[in-house]
């Protein structure tokens, strides 16, 4: 496994990790069981992460998905992605509070315009949480010059004009 490099002034409120109130994420990237590559977290949902009383919060673990979806097109697509939606999302049961699961994320589709990425929770014990289906395309300085998003430098030195 081999941590993934996320700087300093990441602003992202799922995995900056100065986020004063973000979930702080870190990634690493690893080959599952059979040899696919994917990328991962593991995560300990707080007390103030509720929904229900001791469940993490269903929109916080749709965010933990979708960060490990986004990581995982980064870091195994290559280069910047954007998010064209996700699929599916499903929760088969919602993490426990204070209780170790691992997010896991591995891209299922590859294509030159498009990637389709399937990230998993599960506990550490293996039991099933949630599941996410998620697409991107390839992100272009031009689109984003366009909608006037003031990307961080460190992202901008990897989009294509």
């Amino acid at each position: 496994m081999v941590e993934l490099e996320n700087p300093p002034e990441n602003p992202c409120f799922g995995c900056g990790p100065q986020h004063p109130r973000g979930l702080r994420l870190h990634f690493e990237s690893a080959v599952d069981a059979d040899g696919t590559p994917e990328v991962r977290t593991t995560f300990v949902p707080k007390a103030d992460e509720i929904g229900w009383p001791t469940l993490f919060h269903h929109g916080l673990h749709f965010m933990v998905l979708y960060e490990t979806s986004y990581w995982t097109a980064l870091t195994l697509g290559g280069k910047l992605w954007v998010s064209v939606g996700p699929i599916e999302y499903d929760a088969e049961r919602l993490p426990r509070v204070g209780v170790p699961h691992v997010a896991r994320a591995q891209i299922v589709v590859a294509e030159p315009a498009r990637l389709k990425v399937r990230a998993l929770t599960r506990t550490t014990e293996g039991k099933p949480c949630g599941r996410m289906e998620s697409t991107w395309r390839p992100a272009s300085r031009t689109v984003i010059d366009r909608a006037g998003i003031p990307l961080p430098e460190y992202l901008l030195g990897e989009l294509s004009p």
